[in-house]
């Protein structure tokens, strides 16, 4: 079975994933630099996924959601003004995507790292764990775990197009 892409799905699948990158730049901006204890130690990244979390009643487990919404609007910025032929349902569809790239992505730092579960050791361990995967750290572990959500959006977006065709 080929798969083929359109000019048009290819300009938008690189302008999401430059509008993400952007978004992701900024998590990590906003990660390093809001929390009580800034830079991007463990003691800064702890404090900042907190401070986000605050943003919405949650602690640093929520910081993680909070986090990628950048990310995620960055990325569907991005397609909006790249293609005006993105239909409702399959605009609903990336959501639930993204949805449930958050989830994942809380649920992968829960259960990947030395220390399980939601704690500060655990979120810790988890985002150095995934961090770990491409030879980096916890900042590389957020930063991952900020995107992994677009990538999700997009893979939910593109299946839903490719059942509906």
């Amino acid at each position: 079975m080929e798969i083929k892409m359109s000019d048009e799905s290819l300009k938008v699948a690189a302008s999401t994933a430059g509008g993400g990158a952007a978004g992701t730049a900024g998590s990590l901006a906003a990660v390093s630099t809001l929390g009580a204890v800034e830079g991007l130690s463990a003691a800064g990244m702890t404090s900042g996924l907190a401070a986000l979390g605050s943003l919405v009643g949650g602690g640093m487990a929520a910081g993680i959601g909070v986090a990628a919404a950048p990310v995620l609007a960055g990325g569907a910025l991005a397609a909006a003004l790249t293609s005006d032929n993105i239909e409702t349902d399959e605009k609903i569809a990336a959501g639930v995507g993204a949805g449930a790239g958050i989830a994942g992505s809380v649920a992968t730092v829960s259960a990947a790292g030395a220390v399980g579960g939601l704690s500060a050791a655990g979120i810790t361990s988890g985002l150095a764990a995934i961090g770990g995967v491409v030879g980096g750290g916890m900042a590389t572990g957020v930063a991952i775990t900020c995107a992994a959500p677009l990538a999700v959006a997009g893979g939910a977006y593109a299946l839903y197009k490719w059942l509906k065709d």
